[in-house]
């Protein structure tokens, strides 16, 4: 009966492993100009359990994932500023069959690009597409990718400089998101990024503000530490702020220079001239005779931007801050509470 019961635990922690090993994704394909490269062309190589997640948000395999920042793609591929691309995500491989990732990853897909050159190491990264969760249709990104077959449309902005560029995907699943993983290494968001290689053509001299990654997140930032299991009705996704093409131009200031030369010496002698009727229309107070003011016991109005004297509304009482109240956290059921993880060669965990 023992032996009978250590088996049947066995069996049981053997099938969690194998569920949570049917979770995970990476970028296989992208679809650029209307050509789709083959799996893993384009792309910076796969470490060797290439749907493994990135667990620690300050790791620098959040980069580019596991060794993404000291290998090459094979290749870098030619895309026009302002296309829409297709980035496709899959857990085995791209046959029919293939469930991209798991329907309980729910999380959000994520889009950043950097200057090849960077290599992805400093303030390069810049976002240029985010989706996290629809309330209306109640749906995540992960089910959209899962419907599609895992792929995604991306636009690229249309202003920025030609070159060569990473392309950095991403997908966070928020499933062991209730706890933070400094507190809990066995738990928190997983990160699923990957890099690929693209030479942008045409666009214009955009040099759009970058910031670092690792650095955009930290195991507390909303969105990162997250309760899937418990009620809501938004998300704050992540990461800072998406580019949208022509809110920045190029580095150097010169949209702020242009801005300034905007301002013609006809304009500079208009204002001038207004500036100077003005003056005339009111009096000079040293014109004035100085008429002493009645004494009404209450202390002169100090603000001469003011005509008349406003009273201030009478103080009221402050009312006493909503005391915090603390949802308790529940979590689903996972193979990371086992107190320790069986690490199997060639699966993944």
């Amino acid at each position: 009966m023992k032996t009978a019961g250590i088996f049947a635990g066995a069996v049981a922690l053997a099938a969690s492993i194998a569920s949570v090993a049917n979770a995970h994704t990476y970028l296989s394909h992208v679809t650029l100009d209307g050509t789709k490269y083959d799996e893993g062309v384009c792309i910076r190589p796969y470490p060797t359990n290439r749907n493994f997640p990135v667990k620690d948000p300050a790791s620098t395999d959040l980069t580019c994932n596991v060794g993404g920042v000291s290998s090459p793609a094979a290749k870098t591929c030619p895309v026009e500023a302002g296309s829409t691309i297709t980035v496709e995500w899959h857990h085995d491989n791209d046959s029919a069959s293939d469930d991209i990732i798991d329907a309980s990853h729910e999380g959000p897909c994520l889009v950043y690009m950097a200057p090849l050159e960077s290599n992805g190491q400093g303030d390069v990264w810049f976002k240029i597409f985010e989706d996290g969760y629809d309330a209306s249709s109640k749906q995540w990104c992960v089910d959209k990718i899962r419907a599609s077959g895992g792929k995604l449309d991306v636009t690229l902005p249309s202003d920025i400089k030609a070159g060569d560029y990473l392309l950095r995907t991403e997908v966070i699943a928020l499933h062991e998101a209730d706890t933070d993983y400094a507190t809990n290494s066995a738990r928190g968001a997983q990160y699923y990024p990957n890099c690929a290689q693209i030479s942008v053509s045409g666009g214009g001299s955009a040099e759009p503000q970058g910031y670092a990654i690792p650095g955009i997140y930290k195991t507390d930032s909303p969105g990162i530490l997250f309760n899937l299991y418990s009620s809501y009705s938004s998300y704050p996704i992540p990461g800072p702020p998406v580019y949208v093409s022509g809110s920045a131009g190029s580095s150097d200031g010169s949209s702020s220079e242009a801005a300034a030369e905007e301002t013609t010496p006809a304009e500079e002698t208009l204002a001038a001239e207004e500036t100077s009727a003005a003056e005339e229309t009111t009096p000079a107070a040293d014109d004035e005779e100085s008429t002493p003011a009645e004494d009404t016991g209450a202390a002169p109005d100090s603000s001469a931007d003011y005509e008349a004297t406003t009273e201030a509304p009478a103080p009221t009482a402050t009312e006493p801050a909503d005391e915090e109240t603390e949802t308790p956290v529940s979590s689903a059921p996972s193979i990371d509470n086992y107190p320790t993880t069986v690490f199997v060669p060639g699966k993944c965990h």
